[in-house]
């Protein structure tokens, strides 16, 4: 049975590289990239804390039990007399695309927010490291590590926030085995709205738009209740995924906050031809 899989895994990684000669290469994000705003724009400033780091993990179910895909990044944030800030950020990232394919990822990132008015600002950030793809089996083997990097702007005013980045900016190549291998450039745009809707409860918008050149586009849409800074509820769509559902728990000591998040993704709504249902498990923690 495992020479089965050896052999299915090598002819399929093999026809994946024969038609990336036409198909660039893009990571897939966790339905919460709400929760970690710098993998969609590296130009992220939170608004609270000096510090904080985040870690999501994504894993799969049935026949796709193999493949999965881990985050995490921890931040120090410097805020200046006059509420300026900048950010010192280290991201890190794996997917893996069954039990012989690894895609490791590791940045280097800052961003500055500059303060335009008593509610507003802009920013703007650059991440800059290397990618790899890892391939073993009893067939062949193979890795590749590549330059890899973003950049993304933004503005904020008063409980709105909109941003533009572009990743993969180098659209590096290489050649592993029999065909190209290319980080295809591609380019996001995020939305982000809060309403307050009484004492205890807060409405929050989340809209992220993927333009891949070469690949049919991804819209992010969805909404999220907040009640007393403690019980988060939400669903997001994925137009090329299907339908998310969100809940959260937040643990304030009094000064530092810690986030606990599960979803589940279901291909409810998905243009997928087969059901590729997912789970995500997401902790945040922030230090005041």
């Amino acid at each position: 049975m495992r020479s089965k899989l050896t052999l299915f895994f090598s002819l399929f990684f093999n026809v994946c590289l024969v038609f990336a000669q036409a198909n660039n290469y893009y990571p897939d994000i966790l339905t919460v990239y709400f929760l970690q705003m710098a993998t969609v724009n590296p130009g992220y400033v939170p608004s609270e804390g000096i510090a904080d780091f985040n870690a999501g993990y994504k894993f799969r179910t049935g026949a796709f039990k193999e493949i999965s895909t881990f985050s995490f990044s921890g931040a120090r944030i410097l805020r200046t007399q006059n509420l300026n800030s900048h950010v010192i950020r280290i991201m890190l990232n794996n997917e893996q695309q069954g039990p012989y394919i690894n895609t490791p990822r590791a940045y280097g990132n800052y961003a500055y927010e500059l303060k335009t008015g008593e509610n507003s600002s802009l920013y703007a950030g650059a991440a800059l490291g290397v990618a790899g793809v890892y391939y073993s089996a009893t067939s062949a083997t193979a890795s590749v590590l590549l330059p890899d990097g973003s950049l993304g702007i933004g503005a904020k005013l008063g409980a709105v926030s909109l941003g533009i980045s572009s990743l993969q900016i180098f659209n590096s190549k290489a050649s592993p085995i029999v065909a190209q291998f290319r980080l295809g450039r591609y380019y996001q745009s995020n939305l982000t709205l809060e309403k307050e809707l009484g004492a205890n409860w807060n409405l929050r918008g989340h809209v992220l738009y993927r333009l891949f050149p070469e690949n049919k586009d991804e819209l992010n849409i969805g909404a999220s209740l907040l009640y007393s800074e403690t019980l988060l509820l939400g669903s997001m769509y994925r137009n090329l995924y299907g339908l998310g559902l969100i809940a959260g728990f937040y643990f304030d000591s009094g000064k530092d906050k810690l986030l606990l998040s599960f979803t589940y993704n279901s291909s409810v709504l998905s243009r997928a031809p087969v059901l590729q249902n997912s789970m995500e498990i997401s902790l945040g923690f922030r230090v005041n």
